[in-house]
């Protein structure tokens, strides 16, 4: 098990690690650590090396991250399942190449127990990456605790363009629905998205019907065993969760957001501004923000709010003073009981 007395080089040298890790963790981040400090210990370089956002390097998340690498692969809790195949070969574990044969739905096994309602998580990163740790898997276990039976997707980022992360989104929830018919699940879905992953989710929840056609088109060209196999199932969330998420790209916008799912395309600002485009037909949704984030104005989710209620969609929005970007479940921040802020909100409204 791999801590911080570890060395970023001694980690790399475990081949496993080696190849995986940029599934959990862009290799940018081990690039920030200059390479005559990738042989002392993490906990030496968290005290030398600070993040371009001004906090120490997150040694113990590296560590975290290696260890994590091997209970996917070696844990039965966890099954890979390849997301553009009815069959996935065996050994797959998904790679963000921006390839779609390479991408994954992470299927938490011992969540899949009869008569739960299921989550479908999508980690953001900027549609740059995809933050599969802390966002995903963590949210994962989270939610499992709670009860749902959970699932992990990445996605296509750029350099794919729109609509490409929102066909991968499609399809992974027309799965999810084929998971409730096989696992006797309730059909009842709730698509739960962080930073970008919350614009990608709320941008399905309001043109889920444009995008399932592009994707049954693909399908019925490239991949006709699985527009068989998913023919009848929707494409639209049930319930959506939009934490600290990017919704507008005309106001207070995360501009590199807007750039990397559209590649600048000026004619996609409006439409991919999803505050603009809220009907009364979107779903329940539970949107939140940190007051202090810095790196996506929180009046993104505030706003977004407000167009939810104008809608007349039913939907709760919840402002937490502490917790930046990128805290996730929470942990440690004024954000804590986000989550149980949102379960009670679902389950009571």
């Amino acid at each position: 098990m791999y801590t911080i007395k570890n060395s970023i080089n001694e980690i790399f040298k475990d081949e496993v690690v080696k190849a995986h890790f940029e599934y959990m963790m862009p290799m940018e981040f081990i690039e920030l650590v200059p390479e005559d400090l990738r042989d002392a210990t993490l906990e030496e370089v968290k005290e030398k090396v600070m993040l371009p956002w001004g906090v120490p390097y997150f040694s113990e998340g590296v560590a975290a991250i290696a260890n994590q690498i091997h209970e996917l692969i070696d844990s039965d809790a966890y099954t890979f399942m390849q997301l553009w195949s009815k069959e996935t070969p065996e050994g797959f574990f998904p790679v963000t190449d921006g390839e779609k044969m390479h991408l994954g739905l992470l299927k938490f096994n011992d969540s899949f127990k009869a008569g739960r309602k299921m989550a479908l998580v999508v980690p953001g990163g900027a549609y740059s990456n995809v933050a599969i740790s802390n966002e995903g898997l963590d949210t994962a276990r989270a939610l499992e605790k709670a009860g749902y039976a959970v699932v992990v997707m990445n996605y296509r980022c750029a350099p794919n363009h729109y609509p490409v992360p929102q066909l991968d989104l499609s399809l992974a929830i027309k799965r999810m629905r084929k998971f409730a018919s096989e696992y006797d699940l309730q059909d009842d879905l709730m698509v739960v998205g962080y930073s970008a992953g919350g614009h990608l989710v709320a941008s399905q929840a309001a043109y889920y019907d444009e995008i399932e056609k592009t994707l049954e088109e693909e399908l019925a060209r490239d991949h006709s065993e699985l527009l068989s196999d998913l023919k009848g199932f929707s494409a639209k969330p049930d319930k959506v969760v939009l934490c600290y998420p990017v919704i507008s790209f005309v106001s207070e916008q995360h501009e590199d957001s807007f750039t990397n799912l559209t590649g600048g395309d000026e004619s996609l600002r409006d439409k991919m501004s999803i505050e603009l485009h809220v009907t009364k037909d979107y779903p329940k949704t539970f949107v939140w923000a940190c007051d202090d984030d810095d790196l996506v104005p929180p009046s993104n989710a505030s706003r977004m709010y407000e167009s939810l209620q104008k809608a007349g969609v039913v939907s709760c929005h919840k402002s937490y003073p502490t917790g930046g970007h990128g805290c996730a479940t929470g942990v440690g921040t004024s954000a804590a009981n986000w989550m149980e802020d949102m379960i009670s909100f679902m389950e009571n409204n």
